[in-house]
């Protein structure tokens, strides 16, 4: 990989800039969700907000903020499998900037490319922080593929009615969510070919095969990066990858279940194993919403999800806490975090990078 690349991943995903960012789209996001509460509350049930039990708030921020702790531990297992002397500050600030990058933008994208720039900044080489990115992703593939199933088998999903109304939901709206997706995918080719047609007007040929190429591109990458990760793995971190799966599991276990926290503080009976399985369908749809930290779709995919789960004057109130909780607050603290500490998080010269890149050209293969 170029050192321009680096140098553009440096720039991109500097702190300042985050930051800024970040103060522009969550304080905006945030008044919208006060709104929507404020609107859609019953004044009735709302006046009885002293009834909840804020233990329950409490524990269901903690839920959240685990996977901060387990996807930080998940680093430290890398760096000692590399021999690279990453200190568990700097893997936390690493964790803390993939979740303020995944927040400015859509949650397809991620925060991938923030956490990729801290790890080759923290003394990864290039190919080992893609690996070690690529890795974090697989852990919580391999994680969801055990999970889901029995999350599956112990509530009897396919008995359960309200499941059944979501599944014959997601059917019938199909043709819907195609026309959405066809949208967005031909307003990003156009916007694709007026930019390249405006800074070079004679390639249209060329721009009008970009997208294709960049899919095939994406597709041999991915297939590239995951016959790599697989072979390290079993070659030489089988225990490794284990131990990341385990704490993959841990993380997202705390932050699909802070919403089962939420609805026990109102006093209300939950299903923390279905609760669980909707978050799962709650945060997936959410890959498909293409605002920054799927802003406002978010919201309404857990309001349809949840409808008829939780009693319908609560809804409003609970999709707003929520939001706070998983997003808002997990954000806010990583950018208070940063902005107090005054963190210098590319200094260059003060962190040597992993001299051992000609070691990784296997790994890149």
């Amino acid at each position: 990989m170029k050192n321009s690349q680096f140098k553009r991943w440096l720039d991109r995903y500097s702190i300042g800039r985050l930051l800024r960012l970040v103060s522009i789209i969550i304080p905006l996001a945030l008044a919208g969700n006060i709104a929507y509460l404020v609107i859609s509350t019953d004044s009735d049930f709302l006046g009885q907000i002293g009834r909840f039990d804020f233990r329950f708030f409490v524990l269901a921020v903690l839920l959240a903020l685990l996977p901060w702790f387990g996807q930080s531990v998940q680093i430290l297992i890398w760096g000692r499998v590399f021999d690279v002397k990453i200190t568990p500050f700097k893997a936390f600030k690493t964790v803390l900037a993939s979740d303020i990058g995944a927040a400015i933008t859509p949650t397809m994208l991620g925060g991938g490319y923030a956490k990729l720039g801290f790890l080759i900044n923290y003394g990864f080489a290039p190919a080992r922080a893609t690996l070690v990115t690529f890795l974090g992703s697989l852990a919580d593939t391999i994680f969801f593929a055990v999970a889901l199933p029995l999350a599956v088998y112990l509530t009897s999903t396919w008995e359960n009615p309200h499941i059944l109304k979501i599944w014959h939901g997601l059917i019938s709206n199909w043709p819907v969510a195609i026309a959405v997706g066809l949208t967005l995918l031909g307003l990003l080719i156009i916007i694709n070919r007026f930019r390249k047609g405006v800074t070079n007007p004679d390639n249209d040929s060329a721009s009008s095969q970009s997208i294709s190429s960049k899919i095939r591109r994406g597709l041999s990458r991915f297939k590239n990066d995951l016959a790599a990760a697989s072979g390290f793995v079993a070659k030489n971190g089988k225990a490794a990858f284990l131990a990341c799966v385990l704490f993959a599991g841990i993380g997202w276990c705390g932050r699909y279940g802070a919403i089962s926290a939420l609805v026990m503080g109102l006093g209300y009976t939950v299903d923390p194993v279905l609760f669980f399985l909707l978050q799962w369908v709650v945060f997936t749809t959410m890959t498909m919403i293409p605002t920054p930290g799927a802003i406002g779709g978010a919201e309404l995919s857990f309001s349809l999800i949840y409808n008829g789960l939780i009693p319908g004057e609560a809804i409003p109130i609970m999709t707003a806490a929520w939001r706070f909780v998983t997003f808002y607050t997990t954000v806010g603290l990583a950018s208070i975090i940063f902005a107090v500490s005054r963190m210098k998080i590319f200094s260059r010269g003060n962190e040597q990078p992993d001299s051992s890149i000609a070691e990784d050209s296997e790994i890149q293969k």
